[in-house]
């Protein structure tokens, strides 16, 4: 037991000591790890940070002098170098962007006669964009893409102009003295329409550049075409001024020269194919330069009454490929351009009699212009399969083509059409017009009959012309409508047939236009069914026909005996279920918009087998609902895969729901459609619950100017609803959440276009085809959300009727939430009305609801902001990383290891063919050799046949001598190439090599030095431990130690001092007891004998107690007692009591 008045020391302090000297030491090694890493980096960088430049300003250029080149990244030397005085940028992702930059260095060149540099700008660095003369000017032609980012070869340049540590060479984030030009390309579906146009045009004032002219902004949605030459001409006349030159210094240029080849090897003609790889059918990746051509092993029509409209089933066969896919993704399919199309462009440009000679085409500019398509090629070829000329002729080309018109009448109607807007759009545009046919038309030729040279005017319009005027015919992309899980050889298209009639004009009469894709898919049907179809052109022209097309394909490659071959490749998509079926899955597609969502389901029936043959019937039991919005016309009309459904739902064991909105079949009680969005509202609860709560995922697939549009609203409205908000706050931002989060994904196209898939769309990446939310718009006023919510918009006049398939109205959103909300908002205004103090609370509501709408947008805007801002600095800090340690020429060698491989591996096949070949030829002329020998054995005995016959066996082993020779020789050049390329591959490695040991040597001496400096450092630490932190450490303990003895000094006196005045008072408190006892024991010896008292009752008691006798006698209620004390008792007594206050005090002092 331990004693509470006993000192004690805790060894919590030395303790303590101990902690804080690990800390010290934790603290050490930390910052002795951080200064090594320091210097590492300081040494491995040594030439960036001690450098004599800034960091920031522009490269060195190496003099030409040493490597024979400048700067490849210097687009302001190139300009200098070859004298251009405009420098064009492009941000495209499809290629779109890149045509408008060329036409612009091309118009540049003909109005002004100036030379631009036409630059893609991740090719280049932007440190001295500043140095750009004052006599030069800087256009920026950018598209924007996905959700407002910049294209993926613009990311650079835009992280460069909104980063502002970033400096230019004047050690500035300044451009005081740029000229610039900026036309944007977007699509006013998505939400941030043209924004990284808006953004550059912004950061560029920000820095003081120059603006020239208004800010262009094209809109894919309606005709990128028309705002580009709306815009044009007021810039080239702000231009103009701005830079001191005058329109009409330039002239007509042609951009290619074509020439027709008197010989060229048969073999050696491109007739269709997209690449080398194509032509001699060497195998490899088949890819967009390389399609393979896929049999068709079904094809099948879904319309149930095909005589009005088709829609067209196809199966294409991928066995042996090579090529895979997932659901979700998209088949590219390469269509060709009809025949009568092809025909009417070589009977308008008078080749139809030579459509077969081989021609050469060479760039005079490649800077500006790059041969679209491989060559030697044919007039016939370039036509139909190379350039698209099935679409609607352009405004610009029709001023161009004017002046080779064949009379005056002809001329003056192309200059009418080019200058003047609205006639352009009433006949070419609503007509839907073809280059050839408007070249048939203003000749005064009919375009109803099949063209011939005899019923065409032919125009001299020099056919380099066409080749860089009309656009390159890009592949139809659709979505796959089938899973690889249950058809892993086979990908299913679904594919609705473009058909429609053009309006009528004075010069043009009603006339049937076809979709070029899905015309083509229809005839690949017919033909691999064995069907016969009405061909366009036909004497009944009343009737709808389809065109038809070569698809045997070049050199009969797409056909084999009754088995036809379309020409595919796959491109890959983010549109994707989610991996856990556990998630709730929503996906609205109406009419065609079915297509991927049939692989959907394919894919989740394909894992529920597997599931229930694995885990019983009862598998799916916690799998989460899969709700299927469709829409069509009619139930036995184009209901697609109508006998599909039930069996994919008996399947999935009843975790499938289909909704289907027929538009023409059923009706609201007031006469109105009802269309996909409709039945989304109606299933409100299930929808809301099946995001909010199971974090479900939503797809939506379809056209998406109209019924994606509307289908976002009415989901934005469902979600704020249940937030307990509204749609344009809540819902909105929960939509927008749903986005970032890859939980509402789209699929979309851009309705019907005989272009087929827009070229915004063609590209999107390589993947998921996205439509952004719309801004969120915040309610300021109740009346206005009142107004808002109670009064429906009119219909829009850009939803055609005709396109119902995919065209619901706007009207059937803006229907009220629920039939008692516009009663409960009427009773609110009334009672406001009839109370003033009910008024102004109101108006306080409202003030705080404003105030939280307000902070909610400004709070998401700020989070928006600080997560592109942090996104631009971490993309720029590794884009600096990669440059810095050399990872990029690390990259290009890797690159060029891989082409050359490529290159070696076909001079190889080469080689083996030139061997075969010469082999043959050995074979032919020792064969002919032979047979001359036999007759020379015989001669004696020869006939007139034999004579002949040796004659013409001699001439044949003369050719083949010259043939032997000449494959011999090729089989040396072969040979040598191989050696050659060889050669060039081992330097390229070697400089590969070379590049990473240099860096692997910067990194082991890094690693060196730094461990080496480590030590010296860790060993002046431990000299300065020993020096000064040690004796400091023994003052402090010594200090401490003597405080500590002097605190417990004073609290042990204290607690001294106050025991002891307890115990003074304690033994004051006995002495007075003490005096108090002996009182009363002296009164006791001193009292004097009592006589008795004559009892009432006698009642006698003897006690008897010690050695005391004493008598008490009672009478009548009275004591008597009588004491009778000895002096020995008395002395006992006395004793006995100052041991028992001994005792007393004794306990009371120690015990305490």
């Amino acid at each position: 037991m331990t004693d509470p008045n006993r000192t004690t020391f805790s060894s919590a302090f030395p303790f303590g000591l101990f902690t804080t000297a690990m800390t010290t030491t934790s603290t050490s090694d930390i910052l002795i790890l951080a200064l090594g890493v320091g210097l590492a980096a300081a040494y491995l960088f040594r030439d960036q940070l001690f450098a004599a430049s800034k960091p920031k300003t522009a490269p060195v250029v190496a003099p030409k002098g040493q490597n024979g080149f400048g700067n490849p990244r210097d687009f302001v030397a190139k300009m200098k170098e070859g004298k251009k005085r405009l420098v064009i940028f492009y941000g495209s992702q499809t290629g779109t962007a890149e045509e408008y930059a060329i036409r612009l260095a091309k118009e540049a060149k003909t109005k002004f006669g100036l030379a631009s540099l036409v630059c893609d700008p991740e090719e280049y660095d932007f440190e001295n964009l500043d140095q750009l003369p004052e006599d030069c000017a800087a256009f920026f032609v950018m598209a924007t893409y996905g959700e407002g980012e910049p294209t993926d070869n613009a990311v650079q340049l835009m992280q460069n102009l909104q980063d502002e540590s970033f400096e230019f060479s004047n050690g500035e984030h300044k451009l005081p003295g740029l000229k610039y030009v900026v036309f944007g390309l977007g699509n006013k579906t998505y939400e941030h329409y043209n924004s990284i146009g808006r953004a550059v045009d912004t950061e560029l004032t920000k820095m003081g550049a120059t603006r020239i002219g208004e800010r262009g902004e094209g809109d894919d949605d309606k005709s990128m075409e028309e705002d580009y030459l709306e815009w044009k001409d007021g810039m080239w006349e702000a231009f103009a001024t701005a830079l001191g030159v005058e329109e009409g210094q330039g002239g007509d240029s042609a951009d290619f020269v074509v020439s027709e080849l008197d010989s060229h090897p048969p073999e050696k003609v491109y007739l269709g194919e997209l690449s080398a790889r194509a032509l001699t059918r060497t195998k490899g990746i088949h890819d967009a330069k390389n399609p393979y051509p896929a049999p068709i092993t079904e094809g099948r029509e879904l319309f149930q009454n095909p005589t009005a409209r088709n829609c067209v089933h196809i199966e294409l066969n991928t066995e042996g490929s090579g090529i895979t896919y997932q659901h979700g993704d998209h088949v590219g399919v390469w269509p060709s351009n009809p025949d009568v199309e092809v025909d009417r462009l070589l009977c308008a440009l008078g080749l139809m009699d030579k459509k077969d000679n081989v021609i050469g085409i060479e760039s005079l500019d490649p800077a500006l212009a790059k041969v679209p398509f491989p060559v030697p090629t044919t007039y016939a070829t370039v036509l139909r399969h190379y350039i698209d000329i099935s679409a609607v002729a352009g405004r610009q080309i029709l001023g161009t083509l004017s002046k080779f018109a064949p009379n005056s009448n002809a001329e003056e109607l192309l200059k009418k059409l080019n200058t003047n807007k609205e006639e352009y759009h009433n006949v070419v545009a609503l007509g839907c017009l073809k280059l050839a046919e408007v070249l048939q038309i203003a000749a005064g030729n009919d375009i109803k009959p099949h063209p011939t040279t005899e019923n065409t005017t032919a125009w001299s319009i020099p056919f380099d012309i066409i080749v860089s005027s009309i656009p390159r015919l890009q592949p139809r992309y659709y979505s796959i409508s089938s899973s690889p899980k249950l058809y892993p050889n086979s990908i299913h298209v679904t594919c609705v047939v473009l058909k429609y009639q053009s309006e009528a004009s004075q010069h043009v009469p009603q006339k049937w236009c076809y979709g070029v894709g899905s015309n083509f898919l229809l005839n690949l049907r017919y033909a691999a069914n064995g069907e016969t179809a009405l061909i366009a052109n036909s004497p009944d022209p009343s009737v709808a026909s389809v065109p038809s097309y070569l698809i045997e394909g070049p050199r009969g490659a797409y056909r084999q005996d009754t088995v036809y071959k379309a020409p595919i490749h796959v491109r890959r998509s983010t549109f994707r279920l989610p991996t856990n079926p556990k998630s709730p899955v929503i996906m609205i597609g109406p009419g065609t918009g079915v297509a991927p969502f049939r692989g959907f389901v394919q894919e989740r029936v394909a894992l529920a087998r597997r599931s229930i043959e694995k885990n019983g019937p009862d598998a799916l039991a916690d799998w989460g609902r899969i709700s299927l919005f469709y829409g069509c016309r009619r139930s036995n009309e184009d209901f697609l895969y109508a006998d599909e459904w039930p069996k994919y739902a008996e399947d999935l064991k009843g975790k499938f729901t289909m909704h289907c909105a027929f538009s023409r079949q059923n009706y609201k009680p007031d006469g109105s459609k009802i269309y996909v969005q409709d039945l989304l509202w109606d299933d409100r609860e299930h929808v809301a619950e099946a995001i909010l709560q199971g974090k479900g995922y939503v797809y939506i697939c379809g056209e998406a100017k109209n019924m994606s549009k509307q289908v976002e609203d009415v989901l934005a409205r469902i979600l704020g609803e249940a937030k307990g908000g509204s749609a344009a706050v809540e819902g909105v931002a929960e939509v927008k959440l749903l986005k970032e989060r890859s939980r509402l994904m789209l699929d979309h196209e851009h309705g019907p276009s005989l272009r087929g898939i827009s070229s915004s769309l063609a590209s999107l990446a390589p993947g998921m085809l996205r439509v952004s939310l719309t801004r969120p718009l915040v309610a300021r006023h109740f009346s206005s959300t009142f107004a808002r919510r109670s009064i429906p918009p009119k219909p829009s006049p850009e939803s055609p009727e005709s396109n119902e398939l995919n065209t619901p109205e706007t009207a059937s959103i803006s229907q009220p939430p629920s039939p008692g909300l516009e009663q409960k908002l009427l009773d609110g205004i009334l009672e406001k009305k009839s109370s003033p103090f009910q008024d102004d609370l109101d108006a306080l509501k409202q003030r705080v609801q404003e105030w939280r709408d307000q902070a909610l947008v400004s709070f998401r805007n700020r989070a928006d902001e600080f997560t592109a801002k942090s996104k631009v600095t971490f993309s720029r800090l590794g884009s600096e990383l990669n440059r810095v340690t050399g990872y990029e020429v690390i990259d290009v060698l890797k690159r060029e290891v891989v082409e050359q491989e490529a290159r070696i591996n076909a001079t190889r096949q080469a080689a083996r063919q030139a061997k075969q070949a010469y082999d043959e030829a050995v074979v032919q002329r020792s064969n002919s050799q032979r047979e001359v020998n036999d007759l020379l054995q015989r001669k004696s005995t020869w006939t007139d046949t034999d004579v002949g016959r040796f004659t013409t066996l001699v001439r044949q082993d003369h050719l083949y001598e010259q043939e032997e020779a000449r494959a011999k020789a090729a089989v040396h050049e072969m040979e040598n190439a191989v050696e050659r390329e060889f050669s060039e591959l081992m330097r390229t490695i070697l400089a590969r090599y070379h590049e990473e040991q240099v860096w692997s040597d910067k990194i082991r001496s890094a690693s060196t030095y730094g461990q080496l400096a480590a030590l010296g450092l860790n060993m002046l630490v431990f000299v300065m431990a020993i020096i000064i932190v040690e004796p400091w450490k023994r003052r402090r303990l010594a200090q401490t130690f003597e405080k500590k003895v002097e605190q417990l000094s004073q609290e042990n006196e204290a607690r001294v001092g106050a025991s002891m005045a307890e115990i003074g008072a304690q033994l004051a408190d006995q002495e007075r007891l003490i005096l108090h006892l002996r009182d009363i024991t002296h009164g006791l010896l001193t009292l004097p004998p009592v006589e008795a008292v004559p009892p009432a009752e006698e009642v006698k008691q003897n006690v008897v107690v010690a050695n005391v006798d004493r008598t008490e006698e009672v009478h009548a209620g009275q004591v008597v007692t009588t004491i009778q004390l000895t002096r020995g008792t008395l002395e006992l007594a006395a004793v006995a009591t100052g041991a028992f206050v001994i005792g007393v005090a004794s306990s009371l002092i120690f015990g305490r």
